[in-house]
């Protein structure tokens, strides 16, 4: 295994940092595609695991986040915000193509990163040979609220604002059945060593702007819409694995909206997997070493 970076600019000329897991005979490629408020190395140890199963592995910090953010300004998406996210995710998968020609893409998405991913669905839907979805969802309760309160604010503060009420709004509450548990981001992980080292990466739990969550808003609206997911493959596998704590999906209930609409859709290969008690980030739960081996079976099962 030789763990490797570059960074390549994209379609606006930002620079978009890459990591790269590699083994000498790889049968296939996972792309990782990470949350908000993260970045792509928190995700090594999941790498390693898909490498020493035969898997390469590439994963960027999307725009705004981790090695990828211009200036020290975090959370900024930039003039083309979620839709030129996408297309950098889009970039990368191309770039692995071509150094892997033979070799079948499958896609991990977790949080943002599925919701990025439900999109590259959508856009390049013959591009990925499955799919696994890692915390997410298929409907916001509040989103009409927040697009109603986003859009004045992006329009007095600027896009590239820091976010204070839509993030009281929109992210605290998440924290509200933990907040006796000493961390503000108790919500990703009942594992407290894992949220006291998310709490210290000084890439992580920053508030991005205004204009993150108010794109956001917009893709969501569009995504999670019958004719945007009439675009989707339902001949590509697609695999979800959710903690059955997880308060981005109000304890799976706004996932299993999306779980109803991807059998009405007809995907043909289609399953998921509750993870009992766990919360937000099911591969940094106590449950890790089950979901990273259950992954690694599905996706063997669809080479």
């Amino acid at each position: 295994m030789t763990y490797s970076n570059y960074t390549f600019t994209d379609h606006i000329g930002l620079n978009i940092f890459v990591h790269k897991w590699v083994i000498d005979t790889p049968k296939a490629m996972v792309y990782i595609a990470h949350g908000m408020g993260e970045h792509a190395l928190r995700y090594g140890f999941f790498a390693e695991a898909l490498n020493n199963a035969g898997y390469v592995v590439y994963a960027d910090d999307h725009r705004g986040h981790g090695k990828s953010v211009v200036d020290g300004k975090t959370g900024i998406l930039h003039e083309d915000g979620w839709a030129g996210t996408v297309k950098d995710i889009k970039q990368v998968t191309d770039q692995m193509k071509k150094d892997y020609p033979d070799l079948p893409l499958f896609i991990f998405g977790h949080s943002w990163g599925s919701f990025l991913t439900q999109d590259y669905m959508q856009q390049y839907p013959n591009e990925a040979k499955g799919i696994i979805l890692s915390g997410t969802a298929g409907k916001q309760d509040a989103l009409g609220l927040l697009m109603v309160i986003a859009k004045p604010i992006v329009k007095r503060k600027g896009m590239d604002s820091e976010a204070g009420l839509i993030y009281k709004l929109g992210i605290e509450p998440l924290n509200k059945p933990y907040k006796n548990e000493g961390s503000p981001n108790a919500w990703i992980s009942g594992v407290k060593e894992e949220v006291a080292k998310y709490d210290a990466d000084p890439l992580c739990g920053f508030k991005p702007t205004n204009g993150y969550f108010y794109e956001m808003g917009l893709a969501f609206k569009r995504i999670w819409t019958k004719k945007s997911e009439a675009n989707i493959n339902v001949d590509t596998p697609l695999f979800i694995v959710n903690g059955s704590d997880d308060m981005v999906s109000v304890r799976c209930k706004n996932l299993y909206v999306l779980i109803e609409r991807y059998k009405k859709l007809g995907i043909k290969d289609f399953s998921h997997k509750i993870y009992e008690g766990a919360r937000h980030e099911v591969l940094n739960e106590t449950c890790r070493e089950e979901v990273v081996s259950d992954c690694i079976t599905w996706l063997d099962a669809h080479m």
